[in-house]
């Protein structure tokens, strides 16, 4: 039969499966590995393009560095070893192949937020105490900073495609570029201010060894149009910035502000009411509330069709065409949707090497029954890479997706589903994600998960005997009183990063006694079923959240979790 078949047609074969069935076809026929072996660089760049780790047969191998970070490409030699590398990666975010825990001395001790660039190599960093750095990822060394006397205490900074973006105090939003990435080109494009330029100036003496690796370059000051602006964030090319009842879009090219808009609080369109079915389903014979006040904002997010804003009372997103509030999620629901899991403390055997523990998950069918309001807050919300699904944190450690959420509020109910990461009432502290990756920090602990494995769980679920996802935790972050201390959580292609007392992890990697104590404490947390209550005299419940909140160690690092292999490592995880 193996005679018979074209080649061209064994190639296509063979691009549909696995790096390991490949390596198990080859084992058990002499033949088959044969014709692996003689067209191993078109199998397996096939395999690389139906598996999507590029995006076109057209990608040749020498265009790999400009896609991925040369963090990830140590020792890819070819075809095979870069699709081998890639099934390594995914695994290990899997909790099913070898990570490890790092940190980065050089970012700092008093650390409030990070961002990453793996592919340019390096960490931005600011301070409780003020200023900004960036740092190396390989060499751990200190490449380029602007003085606590220039950026402010807890400076929120955003990042994205070589602009860095700060807040100073008022009504302005402070724009750099990598100096890469400024030439004459677009020097005319730069409205750098004064104190920018000189600024620029000293942190360049500073730094003239590192120059231009790491370096940034004065951009502009955005000054905002009013000045009670809270929450911002920067998805290249928008910068999103929200006030009270407006939310300002900038291009951050042209440093034009693009869209306003108003009101957020109280949206008057029809749409927006109609939003609020939602708010009772699948109750439909009750009659439609109005929009209540939004309240405070906590977080907001952009992609290039929507806005996602996150205030006390509700999660809203409006509409970037119309300007409309197309969603109204409020944060007074005793459940959310159709189906929600918890995690359980029982797991499954953890992979040789694997920094993560993967944790089971109870699933249970909700029905909608008459109770009184749980009143909740969502603090953070980010749409999915591909625009389709919104992922949102409620403030007692609650994880709400809505699959496919501009279809419209009606079918919202039915397309939405709950995660319950440990004890409730457990304060949330973060939520990052990354293509098809969940990160959440609460205090209960730092979880990862599948967003596509969960949403084929759940919502997608024809029948609920479907397997119910794993949920995967990283015990050395697991200590509620650190976890208070985290400001900042993100992820990268190949790894994660928070700012974490060194101290601790080096205990939990030295001491047996201490991830003892570290996982009884989730094995208590997960137990605890009691929820603390607050009732109202309207009858509504307030959750009571406990634990610390912004509780600050004397050391506060990046660290992380490096999903690359070592080089001992990836021989025996594909």
């Amino acid at each position: 039969m193996f005679a018979q078949l074209p080649a061209e047609l064994s190639i296509s074969v063979l691009s549909l499966l696995d790096v390991a069935s490949i390596s198990n076809l080859s084992l058990v026929c002499k033949r088959w590995k044969a014709f692996v072996d003689e067209n191993e660089s078109t199998v397996y760049h096939n395999l690389a393009v139906y598996h999507e780790f590029i995006h076109s047969s057209s990608v040749v191998f020498n265009r790999l560095p400009s896609i991925y970070s040369a963090k990830s490409l140590v020792g890819v030699s070819n075809w095979k070893s870069f699709c081998q590398r890639r099934v390594h990666i995914d695994k290990s975010w899997a909790g099913k192949a070898s990570s490890h825990y790092v940190s980065y001395p050089s970012s700092g001790s008093t650390v409030h937020r990070i961002k990453i660039d793996e592919k340019a190599g390096f960490i931005i960093t600011s301070f409780r105490d003020g200023g900004l750095r960036v740092s190396d990822l390989t060499s751990d060394k200190v490449l380029w900073s602007l003085p606590k006397t220039y950026v402010r205490q807890y400076a929120h900074v955003e990042y994205g495609e070589g602009f860095v973006i700060f807040d100073r105090h008022g009504d302005t939003k402070e724009v750099w570029r990598l100096a890469v990435d400024c030439h004459s080109s677009t020097s005319s494009q730069s409205k750098a201010q004064p104190d920018q330029i000189s600024a620029s100036e000293k942190a360049f003496n500073m730094h003239v060894d590192t120059y231009p690796h790491g370096h940034f370059k004065p951009w502009a000051v955005l000054k905002m149009p009013r000045r009670d602006t809270r929450a911002f964030r920067f998805v290249f090319p928008t910068l999103l910035v929200g006030a009270w009842d407006h939310v300002f879009l900038w291009d951050i090219l042209s440093c034009e502000l693009i869209q306003t808009i108003t009101p957020i609080q109280r949206p008057n369109d029809p749409s927006a009411a109609f939003a609020l079915v939602l708010a009772n389903a699948p109750s439909f014979d009750a009659p439609v509330p109005r929009l209540g006040a939004l309240d405070n904002i906590n977080y907001v997010d952009v992609d290039g069709n929507h806005v996602f804003i996150c205030g006390v009372n509700s999660l809203r997103v409006f509409s970037r065409a119309s300007g409309k509030c197309i969603l109204d999620v409020p944060s007074t629901r005793r459940e959310y949707g159709s189906r929600k899991y918890g995690v359980l403390y029982d797991s499954e055997p953890q992979t040789n090497g694997a920094a993560l523990v993967n944790h089971y998950t109870v699933g249970e069918e909700l029905q909608f029954v008459s109770t009184p309001r749980v009143i909740d807050e969502f603090v953070a919300a980010h749409v999915s890479s591909c625009g389709h699904h919104l992922v949102a944190l409620l403030g007692s450690s609650r994880v709400v997706i809505i699959q496919n959420f501009q279809d419209g509020p009606s079918s919202v109910h039915d397309h939405m589903l709950s995660i319950q990461l440990g004890r409730c009432g457990a304060r949330s502290k973060y939520l990052a994600i990354q293509n098809d990756r969940v990160a959440v920090a609460n205090n209960n602990g730092l979880f990862i998960f599948s967003l596509s494995e969960v949403l084929r769980s759940g919502v997608n679920s024809e029948s609920s005997q479907n397997p119910t996802p794993v949920v995967s935790r990283a015990p050395y972050f697991g200590y509620t009183l650190y976890l208070s201390n985290l400001t900042c959580l993100q992820l990268s292609d190949t790894g994660l990063y928070l700012n974490w007392d060194t101290s601790y992890l080096q205990l939990c990697e030295d001491d047996e006694v201490e991830r003892r104590r570290s996982d009884d404490l989730f094995h208590d947390s997960v137990d605890d079923q009691h929820i603390s209550h607050l009732r109202m005299p309207t009858g509504d419940l307030i959750i009571l959240l406990i634990g610390e909140d912004n509780f600050f160690t004397d050391n506060s690092t990046v660290c992380g979790i490096d999903f690359t292999p070592r080089p001992v490592d990836e021989h025996v995880s594909v």
